[in-house]
């Protein structure tokens, strides 16, 4: 079981959430006419600013002794990654940028730095989950994006549920947090991205 629920904590590791959300609008959204190419190149660029550059700074933190273990458990040793994980979304917002895509996609990226920036101010406080905060924000832009585009794909709600609760539990059974830091995330997260989505309805508007 502890086996079990630590293969879930990774392969669901906050730093990933991105790279999967664009994977998903890239296979079910109108992106999937990319050419290959252009698909590599995005998906390749989200992976390396959103997950590879924070994890290797964070490892770099751990290995200084700034960190007393990658998990982060220590609630006054989250401030630093808090800010690295903020730094590599806006990174990740300039490539999109550059690479012009379309503007609904940038925004749930900026919901994901609201979001971060708001578990930053909470983590000063009270701890909250990371890992909820990422799949409540794939969730949430997830459900941003079938509106606006009028997608039903209900086999990945499915699945990105599922994961939701077991990623909850895993959290739980590992005593990284309580159910209240696990809900208290997963809103947080779904909020922002939930609402960026809906930016685009303004930004339509505006053009």
């Amino acid at each position: 079981m502890r086996l079990f629920v630590n293969i879930t904590s990774t392969l669901f590791h906050p730093l990933l959430m991105v790279t999967y959300g664009v994977a998903l609008a890239l296979g079910y959204t109108y992106l999937a006419l990319y050419p290959p190419v252009a698909k590599i190149y995005l998906l390749g660029g989200v992976f390396i600013s959103t997950a590879v550059a924070p994890g290797l700074l964070i490892l770099l933190l751990f290995k200084s002794g700034a960190a007393s273990d990658l998990e982060l458990t220590n609630r006054r040793e989250r401030v630093i990654p808090y800010l690295i994980f903020i730094a590599s979304n806006m990174l990740c917002l300039f490539y999109m940028y550059k690479m012009q895509v379309p503007f609904w996609l940038q925004a749930l990226v900026v919901g994901v730095c609201i979001a971060l920036l708001f578990a930053l101010f909470i983590n000063f406080f009270w701890k909250i989950s990371a890992h909820a905060i990422g799949i409540g924000g794939l969730l949430g832009a997830m459900m941003g994006v079938c509106r606006i585009h009028l997608l039903n794909p209900y086999w990945a709600f499915i699945m990105v549920i599922v994961i939701a609760g077991l990623i909850g539990t895993a959290r739980i059974i590992l005593r990284k947090h309580t159910p209240m830091q696990i809900y208290a995330g997963f809103s947080l997260g779904f909020l922002c991205t939930y609402i960026a989505c809906l930016w685009n309805y303004l930004y339509l508007f505006i053009k």
